[in-house]
Parts: structure tokens; C-alpha cells; sequence
């Protein structure tokens, strides 16, 4: 899955020509953290009640990278 978004981060930054690109996962997601963060995604924080889904409020993390920074 990494290389997968890896090559994602890299069309969107020379094809799209994208400055910025962000990603989202449930805090509990420990798999989806680490694919971001091993693809060269910064952790931002912590996005808090951010969506409401089955019937209550819940949290995201949210990761994002900047063109410069690849």
C-alpha cells in the first residue's frame, strides 16, 4: 500500500501539479497512519469531532505533504 500512495503523492504533484496534499484516517487506523507517515507524510494533528458517523461525533488524524518536501 505504500507504494500505491507514493505514486499517488508523485502524480499529484507533477501531473496535477499539486502544492499540497492531504490525508485522513480514524486515530485507531494504525496501519493507514503508518503507510502516510512512511510515504513522507507529516502528522498535523488531531482533527477532533471532525465527522459524525454512526450515530456519534468521532475524531481524525490528519497527515499531509508539501511539493517541497519530496
Amino acid at each position: 500500500m505504500s507504494e500505491v500512495v507514493s505514486r499517488i503523492i508523485d502524480f499529484g504533484f507533477m501531473d496535477m501539479n499539486l502544492v499540497r496534499i492531504e490525508a485522513r484516517c480514524h486515530p485507531n487506523n494504525i496501519g493507514s497512519a503508518r503507510v502516510m507517515e512512511k510515504s513522507g507524510m507529516t502528522f498535523e494533528g488531531l482533527l477532533r469531532k471532525h465527522l459524525y458517523t454512526k450515530s456519534e461525533h468521532q475524531d481524525v488524524k490528519m497527515y499531509s505533504i508539501i511539493k517541497n518536501e519530496v
